[in-house]
């Protein structure tokens, strides 16, 4: 959606193939999922709950980030810690300056770098730390590489292809 929207799924199967840019549960068993395939996939691990969060240029300005930390805090929870998955960097990431402006505007100067070809990119990592700094959540770990550089992934900008990466999580019964 490249939105805010975000569902909480309270039993398997609500929501499903429902547009949302977020989804989280605090119910065992219940699977959330989001797809992307530049933007950066987004999990939230809380104490007792999950969130996946779908976080292109266009959520990250709209509040994806804020909106899901604070669907998950509604139920009662925090964010333990975040894990950013793969996306695409900065180094493949050419950007025009004035959607660069916007996210900067919105989130810090930070948010700029350059191509490896020396044009104006995005910094989507930093810009989805930062999202998640904002709202109090310190701890992002990225272990994930380049959509557009390792071909393990799909990347919609670098090779035009229509799939789409899963990123899932549930929270494991008791």
């Amino acid at each position: 959606m490249h939105g805010a929207r975000v569902v909480t799924v309270s039993h398997p199967g609500q929501h499903a193939g429902v547009d949302a840019d977020a989804a989280v549960t605090a119910v065992p068993g219940c699977t959330v999922v989001v797809r992307t395939a530049d933007c950066a996939p987004l999990v939230l691990e809380g104490h007792h709950s999950v969130a996946v969060v779908h976080a292109g240029w266009r959520g990250l300005v709209a509040g994806v980030v804020a909106e899901a930390v604070a669907a998950l805090r509604a139920g009662g929870d925090d964010v333990r810690v975040a894990h950013l998955g793969p996306c695409i960097r900065p180094g493949c990431y050419e950007f025009s300056e004035p959607e660069l402006s916007v996210v900067a505007d919105q989130l810090g100067p930070s948010v700029r770098s350059s191509t490896a070809w020396g044009t104006p990119a995005l910094d989507l990592p930093t810009a989805v730390a930062l999202a998640l700094q904002a709202v109090g959540v310190p701890d992002l770990r990225d272990e994930s590489g380049c959509t557009a550089c390792d071909r393990r992934w799909f990347s919609h900008r670098a090779r035009a292809e229509a799939e789409r990466v899963a990123t899932v999580a549930w929270l494991a019964e008791s």
